[in-house]
């Protein structure tokens, strides 16, 4: 198991929490801020991705 961190944000850009929020979309690990940004995910996964809440890039996340 690889012990360094990398440097992870959520979804929003924010840091990730120490309860972490977390789903596998397309082999893509996302991290969340918090039950709710995922609720609004789960609801619309492509609607989420293609808003501005969404401030990462999907194809350098890590894999799931």
């Amino acid at each position: 198991m690889n012990s360094q961190k990398k440097s992870l944000k959520t979804c929003c850009g924010g840091d990730i929490p120490d309860k972490q929020v977390t789903t596998i979309h397309k082999g893509k690990k996302l991290y969340f801020c918090d039950t709710a940004c995922l609720n609004l995910f789960d609801k619309n996964p492509e609607r989420f991705l293609s808003s501005t809440h969404f401030r990462l890039d999907f194809e350098n996340l890590e894999d799931a």
